[in-house]
């Protein structure tokens, strides 16, 4: 018998380590998922791209994907910009999104490629002081 429960109190005790162990490598994950990069660059020069195009995320996000493939040695930030190219000759397009519009110009590109087609459009401005999300296109 005392054999028995001390073989349960061993498994019980390995079960509570195995579950706590999980749970600080959770913690430990959403810290370093949090901020990446945090000390960011004092003279930050382009390197690489990352990701898929259209790169959907964050700047968080892509600086994660920046240090996954180059490391972190070889990277200070990421940022994620939605059309880097722009418009030559823009025009007004549509609107998109909430209203007012809480996120950034990029993610308001976002929402205007997701909507309307990236094809659709050259660039997405939250603008005005009441925060709309404008999508332009190209001028014909």
């Amino acid at each position: 018998m005392a054999k028995n429960l001390s073989s349960v109190t061993f498994t019980v005790l390995l079960l509570v380590l195995l579950m706590a162990s999980t749970e600080i490598l959770k913690i430990e994950a959403m810290n370093i998922k949090a901020r990446c990069l945090p000390q960011g660059c004092k003279n930050a020069t382009f390197s690489e791209e990352c990701g898929p195009e259209p790169f959907t995320g964050s700047n968080n996000d892509c600086c994660h994907c920046c240090v996954a493939k180059y490391g972190r040695e070889a990277v200070c930030k990421g940022v994620a910009r939605c059309l880097p190219q722009g418009c030559k000759n823009a025009a007004f397009s549509e609107e998109c999104g909430p209203e007012p519009f809480t996120g950034s110009n990029n993610d308001c590109c976002h929402c205007c490629i997701a909507r309307y087609g990236r094809n659709a459009v050259c660039k997405g401005v939250v603008e005005g002081p009441d925060k709309h999300c404008h999508c332009y296109k190209e001028r014909a």
